[in-house]
């Protein structure tokens, strides 16, 4: 993620991860190893998961400047990435 918000952070695409854990500390420890050049939310909650019917983990979307949401992915599979990539090139502007 730090690298698709190098790479297409200028062009508009904001990216917000979030964390579902009860507590902060396993997060903010991950995140002390490796810092997160974008924005980490906390819900502990999970109300925003359940807001976006969230099946697995973890889960990601596309989401258009307008509010439409364009695409998600359960899971990782870097097989995919190129593929996702280009989705997300296809929805910045030029």
């Amino acid at each position: 993620m730090n690298a698709l918000n190098e790479r297409y952070g200028k062009r508009g695409l904001v990216i917000v991860a979030v964390n579902l854990d009860k507590t902060r500390d396993p997060a903010l420890t991950f995140l002390e190893s490796i810092p997160a050049s974008f924005t980490v939310a906390f819900d502990p909650d999970g109300k925003l998961a359940e807001a976006y019917h969230v099946k697995g983990m973890p889960t990601s979307y596309l989401i258009s400047s307008d509010g439409k949401v364009l695409e998600s992915h359960i899971g990782f599979d870097s097989r995919r990435t190129p593929e996702i990539e280009a989705r997300i090139q296809e929805a910045l502007p030029r």
